[in-house]
């Protein structure tokens, strides 16, 4: 597993165990064609594009990575930027990985490590979700949500995640049925908070007009 799986892995683990927003199935679930997941008897193929037919930037081996837990939105955080936005945001483009870590999970979406610092993170990721205020209510012992703001006339929550050894900020924003989070994480020589919370707010900033409302 390379260094950035395992961060995206350990990362992503601790935040759905802090925010416990993160279905992942068993890793001794059946194979596909056995799974007991609702999609699993339509699935024959294993999709590589999106919704727009935009290849994804890996193959994944995940036939329910779309599911029922995350198709909320036709957003797909993996396509959403190029490399060139994503050099130009501080992300080393050629990191880019799935942040799933196991088939019929909540999160679909991706992370990259930061170019000048690869114990650094940014993730963003798709879940099905209670429309924006009764996310933040739910999540509330879990997270400290520092304000919202709006980006191009949208609402963003941001905040801190509870109880991570690592120094993180986060934003949320709603599209259609699901939330679309994205996750800095910072483990060396952290800055502060606010500068944690302004690259997850750029990233958010630079692909929420791809998001439907």
């Amino acid at each position: 597993m390379s260094s950035l799986r395992r961060t995206i892995a350990v990362f992503t683990a601790s935040l759905c165990a802090t925010i416990a927003g993160c279905a992942i199935s068993s890793p001794q679930a059946p194979e596909p064609e056995q799974a007991t997941s609702p999609l699993s008897s339509q699935a024959t193929t294993t999709r590589q594009t999106d919704e727009a037919g935009r290849p994804l930037p890996f193959e994944t081996e995940f036939t329910e990575r779309w599911s029922n837990l995350n198709d909320g939105s036709a957003y797909e955080p993996c396509t959403a930027l190029d490399a060139n936005d994503a050099a130009g945001l501080g992300l080393d483009p050629d990191s880019v990985r799935d942040v799933a870590l196991a088939n019929y999970q909540t999160a679909r979406g991706c992370g990259w490590h930061f170019a000048d610092a690869n114990t650094s993170t940014l993730s963003q990721g798709v879940g099905n979700e209670l429309p924006l205020p009764q996310y933040k209510k739910k999540y509330a012992v879990n997270i400290n949500w520092l304000y919202d703001t709006a980006i191009n006339g949208r609402t963003v929550a941001v905040g801190e995640p509870k109880g991570l050894q690592s120094h993180s900020c986060l934003t949320a924003v709603q599209s259609g049925s699901a939330i679309v989070t994205t996750s800095v994480i910072i483990s060396v020589n952290p800055p502060p908070t606010p500068e944690i919370c302004s690259k997850a707010i750029a990233f958010t900033r630079a692909t929420i007009d791809k998001m439907p409302p």
